[in-house]
């Protein structure tokens, strides 16, 4: 991320709090109750959005790579951020999620998208619109607090079916319990 100057100053006090104003936390995608993450590099403060699931990046490609190969379709992981893993080697990997997959994110519900029926495959990476018959986005959930998502997209309605929603919950289930 590059370094911009802001201009703004808060002081710190009596107890060590720092206000992080609402313009910056609405630019870094903070919200209430995010976890954060603090180190010192340099001399510096280093504050950022606690990611779990890059802790568990190599199970998540292990986990992506199963469930694209059982259900013979393109999976992708992401946390609340980024993308951190797709089957295909698109170049997905690591750019940010759209507000589109945050905000159905926060609804907690699995999603079937079937084009037949209409609907649009939900928007995953910013700028990244996929084509697909159909879409399953199942959210990694912990103790009530979001990490991710796990989603397949299916090119052959007929290889959609109830096993593959079992197999993208027993994804996130698995991812769940790492973070």
């Amino acid at each position: 991320m590059r370094e911009e100057k802001t201009g703004i100053v808060r002081r710190i006090d009596a107890l060590g709090r720092v206000v992080v104003p609402k313009e910056m936390r609405k630019i870094l995608r903070w919200e209430v109750n995010d976890p954060l993450e603090m180190y010192t590099e340099r001399g510096e403060l280093i504050i950022k959005k606690y990611a779990p699931m890059k802790s568990v990046a190599a199970l998540a490609s292990e986990v992506g790579a199963g469930i694209a190969e059982q259900s013979e379709q393109r999976c992708i992981i992401t946390d609340t951020d980024n993308v951190v893993y797709d089957s295909k080697s698109s170049g997905l990997t690591g750019k940010n999620v759209s507000e589109e997959l945050c905000a159905a994110l926060k609804e907690g519900k699995s999603l079937l998208i079937l084009k037949s029926e209409g609907g649009k495959p939900l928007q995953v990476a910013k700028g990244e619109n996929l084509e697909a018959e159909f879409q399953i986005m199942v959210p990694i959930i912990k103790d009530g607090y979001y990490y991710g998502s796990v989603i397949i997209f299916g090119n052959e309605k007929e290889k959609y079916n109830v096993n593959s929603v079992k197999l993208l919950r027993l994804g996130a289930y698995i991812l769940a319990e790492q973070v």
